[in-house]
């Protein structure tokens, strides 16, 4: 004799299945500590941090019709103010980026400072960077001294 469960043990067996399922989902969305999201959140360590990889899902190309700007230096120093703008810059002895949402394009730099968030900063060099805020990506030829004290930022070396 064969017997089918009653309505409310199926509502139950539903209802556990259910949760399992969203259970596994949340644990498999959570991953390892491998993936972009937790690199972002976690505040590197000095001498790890000039290394660490950004993913290309975290940070994608500019748009084809950003505006384009030139940015000056004067007596070894500059200020990268202008948000939303494809900046470019050459060389120059100190570099401080207080712009948002930035793409920036440097030549070799002994000191750069960002207090600006959200932007993709390219270099020939650098000496030591200071990162204050968040979202940021530096990229250089090189290794240079950070100096991190923000989330979500990330120090490439090409």
């Amino acid at each position: 004799m064969t017997t089918t469960p009653t309505p409310p043990i199926r509502r139950l067996l539903v209802t556990g299945l259910a949760v399992v399922g969203v259970l596994g989902a949340l644990t498999a969305c959570s991953g390892t500590g491998d993936d972009a999201t937790s690199k972002a959140t976690t505040k590197p360590s000095a001498s790890a941090s000039s290394t660490a990889k950004a993913h290309s899902d975290v940070f994608s190309n500019p748009p084809a019709d950003i505006d384009k700007t030139k940015a000056s230096c004067t007596d070894g120093k500059a200020v990268i103010d202008q948000a939303n703008k494809d900046v470019t810059l050459g060389d120059c002895a100190s570099v401080q980026v207080t712009a948002g949402n930035a793409v920036i394009h440097l030549g070799n730099v002994e000191e750069l400072v960002v207090t600006g968030s959200i932007n993709d900063i390219s270099a020939k060099t650098v000496g030591s960077v200071k990162v204050t805020t968040d979202g940021n990506r530096v990229t250089s030829d090189n290794k240079p001294k950070v100096d991190d004290d923000g989330k979500g930022n990330f120090f490439v070396t090409r």
